[in-house]
C-alpha cells in the first residue's frame, strides 16, 4: 500500500531531528508524541522543548496530523534560528566593553602637564562616550532578562501543551503589547493551541 506521509514530512523542511512515537490503545485510539529536537550545537540554551501530542482515532489522525503538528514544527524551527542568533549578539555584547572601556594613559605612565610658554585652559574631557558604555551592559541585561521571562512562560506554555490543558496554556501565553516583535510567534501559537483544545473537547465529547 502506498502512502504519501513521507512527502509531506519532506514538504514541511524542517531543520531538526523529528522524532515521532506511537502508542496504541485497547480501544482503538492512538497517541502520538512529536517532537523536533535541535540538532545545531552552536546552541546552548533554550533547547528543552517538550514534544506534541496527539490523541485520536487512526482516521482522526491521517485527516488532523500535519494540520496540528506543521505549524508548531515550522516555530519550533525557527525559535532554534531566533537562539543561535540571541547568542551570537549576546556574546558580542558581552566582549564590547571589553574592548572599548579601556582609557588611553601615557606611555611614562604619569599625567600629562602643560608646559607651553602660554598655558591654555585644559579642556575637561567629553564624558558622554563613556556614559554611553556605561549604560550599554545594563541594557543588554536588561534585554536578556526579558528574554528569559519569555523562554520560560513558552515554557510553561510547552508542558500545558504537554498535559493537554490547552486552556492554562492560552492564559499563560505571554503579552503581545509586551512582546510585539514576537507576535507573530505569539499568536500562532495561540491559534494551534485554540485549534488543539477544540479537537480535544470533541474527543472527550465523543468518548
Amino acid at each position: 500500500m502506498k502512502t504519501n506521509f513521507f512527502e509531506q514530512v519532506a514538504g514541511l523542511a524542517l531543520k531538526g531531528n523529528l522524532q515521532i512515537n506511537i502508542q496504541p490503545h485497547d480501544i482503538g485510539t492512538l497517541t502520538v508524541s512529536v517532537l523536533l529536537a535541535c540538532t545545531n550545537d552552536k546552541i546552548t540554551t533554550g533547547k528543552t522543548i517538550p514534544p506534541m501530542l496527539l490523541k485520536g482515532s487512526p482516521q482522526e489522525l491521517d485527516e488532523a496530523f500535519f494540520i496540528q503538528v506543521g505549524e508548531p514544527a515550522k516555530q519550533t524551527a525557527k525559535l532554534f534560528t531566533n537562539l543561535e542568533a540571541y547568542q551570537a549578539e549576546l556574546e558580542k555584547a558581552k566582549k564590547q566593553p571589553e574592548k572599548t572601556g579601556g582609557k588611553a594613559t601615557p606611555a611614562n605612565g604619569k599625567k600629562a602637564t602643560d608646559n607651553s610658554l602660554f598655558n591654555q585652559p585644559v579642556e575637561e574631557p567629553n564624558n558622554d562616550a563613556d556614559d554611553d558604555l556605561d549604560e550599554q551592559p545594563d541594557e543588554t541585561e536588561a534585554l536578556a532578562e526579558k528574554q528569559r521571562l519569555y523562554d520560560e512562560a513558552m515554557q510553561r506554555v510547552g508542558q500545558l501543551n504537554t498535559d493537554m490543558k490547552y486552556k492554562e496554556a492560552i492564559a499563560q501565553l505571554p503579552d503581545v503589547t509586551e512582546y510585539p516583535e514576537k507576535a507573530e510567534e505569539i499568536n500562532s501559537k495561540r491559534n494551534v493551541l485554540q485549534k488543539r483544545q477544540e479537537v480535544y473537547a470533541s474527543l472527550q465529547t465523543e468518548v
